[in-house]
C-alpha cells in the first residue's frame, strides 16, 4: 500500500509538470519507458486513480484550444495512456462520461494540424482499442474514422503508421463485413479506397451522336508518374487487403464486393496498361495476383456451394500463366521473377488448404515445381558449357537433370519457357543484351534465397543442381580464358572457344561478380538449410574441384573468394564420408590436394576478410583430421600450415585475423602429430602469456586463453612458467575489462581444480574405492578419511596461487552478470561436493597442510595494487631526481628557445617508461597479493546472497528498474533539463 501511495504521489507531480507551459525534454527513452511501465499488470492500479482521468481530461482541453501548448510528445503519452485505459470496462463508461473518445476523435481528424508520426501512432492505437467493444466500434463508425485510416494509409507516412493504420482498416472492414453484416457501410469504405482508381484510371467523352448511337471516346494517360504515384498506394492498400484475406480461416464478401462493384480486376488490368514503368508494373501486377488468390480462396476452397472438385483449379491457373506471360509480352524479366516470388509465398500461405499436386486443363501438376522452373529459367539460359557437354555424349548428369526439369514441367509452362527463351535469344544464338543482364540472373537467386524458409527439400535439392552448373559455367570461362588444359575437374576438356557455343554473349552474366557471388551464397544456404548430400546431388561431388579452380584466379573480388572458400569449408565438412576416411590414408588423386597451396595462397592475400576465411577453412580441416579424417594431418604438416598460422597470430595487422588464427591453433594443439612436427618447436606459451597481458583486443585475448588452456589441457607447460600463468590468470580475472576473457580465464581455473581432483583419485566426479597411488607407487584403499585429505591437498595447492582471493574481488566488484552467474555456479557446485566430506575437517586438514598465510588485511580487496602496477618496487634513484638537478633542468628550460629541450631533460624518466612497456610478462608473484585461506574465504562467500546478487545483475542489465525508481529518475531528469535552460540565459 505503501509503494502504492509512493507511485501515485511521484506520478501526480510529473503528470503536472508534462502540462506546463514551458515543459521541455531532451530524453524521450523516459516516456516510452513509463508506457510499458504503465501496460504492466501490476500497476493496473495507476490507471484507475481518478486523478489520471482528470488529467487526461485536461490535456485534451489544452491540445483541443491550441495544439501547440503541450509538448508533442506528452501529446503522445497521453493518447497511450488512453489507449491502456480503455482496456477496463468500467475505465471506457468514466471517458464516455468525460466525452474523451469523441474528443480524441476530433482531434485527430483536424487535417490542418501537423502531426508527428508519435502522435499519429498513437491516435490510431486509441481507435484499435475501442474496436473490441461493439460500442466503440459503432462509435468509430459514427464517426467515419476509416476516412482518417485510408489517409494514414495512402499519404506518405512513416512506416509504423502505414503499417498500423492498415492493421486496423482492415480489421474495421472484416467485422463491418462479416461479423455486423452492415454491407452498406462496407460498400462505403471500399468506394473511399477506391476512390483514387475509379476516378483516374479512363476519362471519357461523348461526342456527337451517329446513326448507332453515342460515340466513345477513350484518352488513356501513359506513364503519368504523378497519376501513377497517386494511385500508387492506393493498389499498395489493396494488395494488402486481398493478402490478409487469405490469413482468415472464414469466408469473407469482402472479394465479391470489390468484383461486383469495382470491377476490380479489369480496372487493374486498365492500370496494367497506362504504364511501362517496372516500379509501377510490378504494383499493379501484385495486386492482380493477390485479387486471384483472394478468389481462390473465399469463392472456391472456403465457399461451401463450389461444385468442382478440390483438385480442380484450372481457372487460378490459367490466370496466373496469363501474368507470367503478359511479363514475357512486356520484355519485363524482373517481374517474371518477382510474379515467381510472390506467387510462392502466397501459395504457402495457404498451407494445408490447397492439395500437393492441382488440376489444370487436365493436367495434374506440382503449383510449386512449376514456380521453380520459372525462378531458375533466366539462369539455366546461360549454361553453355553444360550444353556443349550434353550434346557431345560426355555428361550424362545434365542431361539427367534437363529431364528432370522437364518432367516436373506441364505444357503451359514448358510454352512460356520457350518464349522466354525466344525473347532472350535471338534466332541467330546472340543474347539480348538488354534484356538478359546480369542483374537478372542476380534476382534469380536471391528471390530463391528469399523463400529458403518455405522450401521443400524436392525444390531445394532441384535449385541447389541449377547453382552448381552455373558455377561449373564459371570454371569453364576461366579455362577459356586462359588458354590451358585444365586437370580433369569436369571428366572433358573445354574448348577455347568458349565465347562462340550457343547462346553466344551469355558469358557477360557468368562472368559477372555479382552472379557468381549470389551462386555461391546459395549454394552455401541450401547445403546448409536442407542437409544435401551427393545421394540427393550427384553434381556435389565435383564441388571442390570446382572451388579449387575459382579460388586459383588471382583477380577475383574478395568477396567472392571468401565466399568460395567458406563453400570450400562446407563441402569439406559435408560431403566427406567417414566411413571412406577410415580406408584412406593419403589425400593423392583427390582434388583436396591442390588446396594447400591455395590456402597458402589466400592466407596471405592484401584482404583482411579472405585470410580470415582462409584461416576458418584451415580451423575446420584441423578439426575433422583429428578423428574424423587423419589424412589431413599430413595434409596439413607438409604445408607447414601450423607455423603460418601461429605468425599470423603474432604480426598480423587485423585483430579478428588474429583471433581465428588463435582459434585454428586451439584445434591444432590435441593432434599428436602436428604438436611433435611444428607447434612443439614454436614459442607459443611464452607468447600466450605475452598476449594475455599486452594485448589490447579483447576478441584476441579471449581466443588466446582458449589456446593456453587447450596446451595446458592436452600438452605440458613448462614449470618456469607455472607461476606468471597463474598470476596472469588473476590478472585477467580481476583486471581485464572484456567478461569474456574473464570467464575464460575462470573455466580455466575449473579446468584446474578438475586436473588437480583427477590426479588425487576422482573419476566422474566421485573417488572410488581403490586407486593407484603414483606418491607410492601401489594400489591403495581410499577411505573417507584419505578421500579428506586429498581433497584438502587440492584445495591448498588452488590456495597457493589466490584463487579465492580474485572469487571475492570479483564479488564485491563485479558488475558483469556472465561474470557473477559462472562464480555463482561454481561456488555452489563446490559447497555442494565439500559437504558430502565435511567441510570442517577438510579445512582442519588445509591448514595443517599448509602455513598459515601472513595477510595484513581483513578484507581481502582492501589493499589489491592495481593490475597494471607489475613492478613489485623500483629504485629510489630511478624515480627521484635530485633537487640540484632539477634547479639545473629549469635554468634549461628559461634560457633555452627549444621546447624539446623538455624531452631531453627527461630522457632518464622516459627511459624507464620504455622499459616498462617493453616488460613481457607480469610479475610472476602478482598471484600473492591474492592470498586468502580457505576458511577466510569460507566466512567471506557466507556473506553474499549469491542468489539475489546475480538476479540485481540481470536486472540491471535489462534495465528492468521498477516504477519508483523510474519516476524518481523522471523527476530528476526534469530537473536537469530546466537547469540547462536556466544556465542558458
Amino acid at each position: 500500500m505503501q509503494k502504492q501511495e509512493e507511485i501515485t504521489t511521484r506520478l501526480k507531480k510529473i503528470f503536472d509538470l508534462f502540462l506546463r507551459d514551458n515543459f521541455s525534454t531532451t530524453d524521450s527513452v523516459y516516456f516510452e519507458k513509463l508506457i510499458t511501465h504503465l501496460q504492466a499488470k501490476e500497476n493496473a492500479f495507476v490507471l484507475q486513480v481518478p486523478f489520471v482521468t482528470d488529467w487526461v481530461d485536461k490535456c485534451l482541453t489544452l491540445i483541443s484550444a491550441d495544439f501547440h501548448r503541450v509538448h508533442p510528445k506528452v501529446i503522445s503519452f497521453m493518447l497511450n495512456l488512453i489507449s491502456f485505459m480503455t482496456s477496463n470496462e468500467w475505465m471506457v463508461l468514466r471517458l464516455r462520461e468525460l466525452d474523451i473518445m469523441h474528443r480524441v476523435v476530433f482531434f485527430m481528424q483536424a487535417q490542418e494540424r501537423n502531426f508527428n508520426p508519435s502522435i499519429k501512432l498513437s491516435g490510431i492505437r486509441v481507435m484499435k482499442a475501442v474496436t473490441k467493444y461493439s460500442m466503440g466500434l459503432a462509435f468509430l463508425r459514427m464517426q467515419r474514422t476509416w476516412m482518417l485510416l485510408i489517409n494514414y494509409s495512402n499519404n506518405e507516412h512513416t512506416l509504423y503508421v502505414v503499417r498500423e493504420a492498415r492493421e486496423l482498416l482492415y480489421e474495421m472492414i472484416f467485422k463491418f463485413c462479416d461479423k455486423m453484416h452492415d454491407e452498406a457501410v462496407t460498400l462505403e469504405i471500399l468506394a473511399e479506397i477506391m476512390k483514387p482508381i475509379q476516378e483516374n484510371v479512363y476519362i471519357t467523352e461523348n461526342t456527337s451522336e451517329s446513326a448507332s448511337g453515342e460515340e466513345e471516346r477513350i484518352h488513356v494517360s501513359v506513364d503519368d508518374n504523378e497519376l501513377l504515384h497517386k494511385i500508387s498506394s492506393t493498389v499498395d492498400l489493396l494488395c494488402y487487403i486481398l493478402q490478409q484475406t487469405l490469413l482468415s480461416e472464414e469466408r469473407t464478401k469482402l472479394v465479391s464486393l470489390l468484383r461486383e462493384h469495382h470491377n476490380i480486376e479489369i480496372n487493374i488490368w486498365k492500370l496494367v496498361e497506362m504504364t511501362h514503368n517496372t516500379y509501377f508494373m510490378e504494383k499493379m501486377l501484385s495486386a492482380l495476383c493477390s485479387y486471384h488468390f483472394a478468389t481462390l480462396v473465399h469463392e472456391k476452397i472456403l465457399n461451401p456451394d463450389c461444385g468442382e472438385p478440390p483438385e480442380q483449379f484450372t481457372e487460378f491457373g490459367l490466370a496466373f500463366f496469363n501474368l507470367m506471360k503478359f511479363c514475357i509480352q512486356r520484355n519485363d524479366g524482373i517481374n517474371f521473377v518477382k510474379m515467381a516470388e510472390l506467387h510462392h509465398i502466397l501459395w504457402k500461405k495457404l498451407g494445408n488448404r490447397v492439395p500437393k499436386e492441382i488440376i489444370i486443363q487436365d493436367e495434374r501438376v506440382s503449383f510449386e515445381n512449376q514456380l521453380i522452373c520459372f525462378h531458375m529459367m533466366p539462369l539455366l539460359f546461360s549454361m553453355k558449357f553444360a550444353m556443349k557437354m550434353a550434346d557431345e555424349s560426355k555428361s550424362e548428369l545434365f542431361d539427367t537433370y534437363i529431364i528432370k526439369l522437364l518432367e516436373m514441367s506441364c505444357e503451359q509452362t514448358l510454352r512460356l519457357c520457350y518464349a522466354l527463351r525466344d525473347t532472350f535469344i535471338t534466332p541467330e544464338g546472340r543474347t539480348n543484351c538488354n534484356l538478359f543482364t546480369p542483374e537478372l540472373a542476380w534476382k534469380c537467386v536471391h528471390s530463391i534465397l528469399s523463400l529458403e524458409h518455405i522450401l521443400d527439400r524436392e525444390q531445394a535439392v532441384t535449385v541447389c543442381q541449377a547453382l552448381l552448373y552455373a558455377l561449373r559455367e564459371v570454371v569453364a570461362l576461366n579455362h577459356a580464358s586462359t588458354h590451358t588444359e585444365p586437370e580433369d575437374c569436369h571428366g572433358a576438356s573445354t574448348s577455347n572457344n568458349y565465347s562462340d557455343i550457343y547462346p553466344r554473349g551469355s558469358e557477360v552474366i557468368i562472368k559477372d561478380p555479382k552472379v557468381l557471388h549470389s551462386v555461391m551464397v546459395g549454394l552455401r544456404t541450401l547445403i546448409e538449410r536442407f542437409k544435401i548430400t551427393w545421394k540427393e546431388s550427384v553434381e556435389t561431388i565435383g564441388l571442390v574441384n570446382c572451388l579449387a579452380f575459382v579460388l586459383e584466379n588471382c583477380n577475383m573480388d574478395p568477396t567472392c573468394t571468401v565466399q568460395a572458400l567458406k563453400l570450400v569449408q562446407l563441402a569439406v565438412e559435408h560431403f566427406l564420408s567417414p566411413n571412406m576416411a577410415l580406408l584412406v590414408d593419403n589425400l593423392q588423386g583427390s582434388a583436396l590436394v591442390c588446396l594447400g597451396p591455395i590456402i597458402i595462397k589466400r592466407m596471405h592475400d592484401t584482404a583482411w576478410e579472405v585470410r580470415d576465411s582462409a584461416l576458418e577453412l584451415t580451423t575446420s580441416i584441423a578439426c575433422i583430421s583429428r578423428i574424423k579424417f587423419p589424412a589431413f594431418q599430413q595434409f596439413l604438416i607438409d604445408g607447414k600450415m601450423p607455423t603460418i598460422v601461429y605468425e599470423m597470430a603474432k604480426h598480423d595487422s587485423e585483430p579478428y585475423v588474429r583471433a581465428s588464427a588463435y582459434k585454428c591453433l586451439s584445434q591444432m594443439v590435441p593432434i599428436n602429430s602436428i604438436w611433435e612436427n611444428g607447434l612443439s618447436q614454436l614459442d607459443m606459451v611464452d607468447h600466450l602469456l605475452y598476449v594475455l597481458y599486452r594485448e589490447n583486443e579483447d576478441i584476441v585475448r579471449s581466443e588466446a586463453i582458449l589456446t593456453l588452456s587447450k596446451i595446458y589441457d592436452h600438452r605440458k607447460i613448462p614449470s618456469k612458467y607455472k607461476n606468471t600463468l597463474f598470476s596472469t590468470l588473476n590478472y585477467c580475472v580481476v583486471g581485464d575489462h572484456h567478461w569474456e576473457v574473464k570467464v575464460n580465464a575462470l573455466c580455466f581455473w575449473r579446468m584446474e581444480f578438475n586436473r588437480q581432483l583427477n590426479n588425487q583419485g576422482m573419476i566422474d566426479g566421485s573417488f572410488p574405492t581403490v586407486t593407484f597411488s603414483k606418491e607410492h607407487k601401489k594400489i591403495v584403499t581410499l577411505t573417507r578419511r584419505e578421500v579428506r585429505l586429498r581433497v584438502a591437498k587440492v584445495l591448498a595447492e588452488v590456495q597457493q596461487y589466490g584463487y579465492y582471493g580474485i572469487i571475492l574481488k570479483c564479488l564485491q566488484e563485479e558488475y558483469s552478470k556472465e561474470v557473477l552467474s559462472l562464480i555463482a555456479t561454481g561456488i555452489k557446485a563446490m559447497n555442494d561436493k565439500l559437504n558430502e566430506y565435511d567441510f570442517e575437517i577438510i579445512l582442519n586438514d588445509i591448514e595443517a597442510l599448509t602455513q598459515p598465510i601472513n595477510s595484513p588485511r581483513s578484507n581481502p580487496s582492501s589493499t589489491i595494487e592495481e593490475p597494471m602496477s607489475v613492478e613489485q618496487e623500483l629504485k629510489e634513484s630511478e624515480l627521484n631526481v635530485n633537487s640540484e638537478q632539477t634547479d639545473d633542468i629549469i635554468e634549461s628550460i628559461l634560457n633555452a628557445q627549444d621546447v624539446q629541450l623538455l624531452e631531453n631533460a627527461f630522457r632518464t624518466q622516459m627511459n624507464i617508461d620504455n622499459e616498462d612497456t617493453a616488460k613481457r610478462h607480469i610479475d610472476e608473484f602478482y598471484y600473492k597479493q591474492f592470498a586468502v585461506s580457505v576458511r577466510e574465504w569460507k566466512q567471506e562467500i557466507g556473506k553474499f546472497d549469491l542468489d539475489k546478487l546475480v538476479r540485481q545483475q540481470e536486472e540491471w542489465f535489462d534495465c528492468n528498474d521498477n516504477l519508483v525508481c523510474l519516476l524518481d529518475d523522471i523527476l530528476n531528469a526534469i530537473k536537469r533539463d530546466d537547469n540547462m535552460i536556466s544556465d542558458c540565459y
